[in-house]
């Protein structure tokens, strides 16, 4: 799953990166430990020409009665999406891609202790996170702003993941982009992209518990800490990754 990541990057930035043609995306301040409701930055398909987007993290389907579904809505299986009556309508024609430069998980130690790792990309770019995208009026108030949200769809974990969580945000690279974001590619082309990343892909390391908080948002969240002493080892990034991270954009 993913209920926590990193997003550092500068809109200017990610719309080089994604190579986005039209600019709606708010000036989000920089998060290390965005959560749940938080406005996010996407990019979704306009017309043929990639948008970015704001949206609130944490997906509203246009039949519910009350915003608050949202909170309980961040996360899309890959594999059941496309039935869900939550998730169909967006599976099926409102797509986008979620900018992270990383996300959280969490390791459930023998004794009930719970430490954070953050997991990005080994070269460092940014990640993009499958994501669907809705817009919902509240129907209280029809003359209100539109409200929009997305959902991260995940997949199984790959085997750097594993040892963490069983689950993981789909990691889409640059070639299959168009093929997500194209509002007629249908159900069967895009079950192939549901997958997990690459095992060499990311590196992981454990960070301070000061993440757990969400009050908690400065760099110092992304400080590698020694890994608790166990079995199981993960693949770390190399210096110039770290800097990249951990510095303020």
């Amino acid at each position: 799953m993913c209920g926590r990541f990193v997003a550092i990057s500068d809109l200017d930035g990610l719309i080089r990166f994604f190579t986005v043609d039209e600019r709606q995306g708010e000036d989000i301040p920089p998060s290390w430990n965005v959560a749940p409701t938080d406005p996010v930055n996407a990019v979704a398909a306009h017309g043929g020409r990639r948008v970015m987007v704001t949206f609130r993290w944490g997906l509203v389907p246009a039949w519910a009665k009350d915003r608050r579904i949202g909170s309980r809505l961040i996360n899309a299986r890959g594999e059941t999406a496309h039935a869900k009556p939550a998730f169909a309508a967006a599976f099926a024609r409102r797509r986008c891609l979620i900018p992270a430069d990383g996300f959280y998980e969490w390791e459930r130690r023998p004794d009930g202790v719970r430490l954070p790792f953050h997991i990005a990309r080994r070269d460092g770019d940014p990640l993009a996170f499958a994501g669907l995208w809705t817009s919902w009026r509240d129907p209280g108030h029809r003359d209100a702003p539109a409200l929009r949200t997305c959902v991260i769809v995940t997949t199984t974990a790959n085997a750097t993941i594993a040892p963490l969580h069983d689950r993981m945000p789909v990691l889409l690279s640059r070639s299959e982009w168009d093929r997500w974001l194209n509002p007629e590619t249908g159900v069967d082309q895009l079950q192939p992209l549901l997958v997990p990343a690459a095992d060499d892909a990311l590196a992981v390391r454990r960070v301070s518990t000061d993440v757990n908080s969400v009050r908690n948002n400065h760099p110092g969240l992304l400080d590698p800490l020694p890994r608790h002493p166990g079995p199981s080892a993960y693949p770390r990034p190399d210096a110039r990754v770290v800097e990249r991270q951990t510095r303020q954009v």
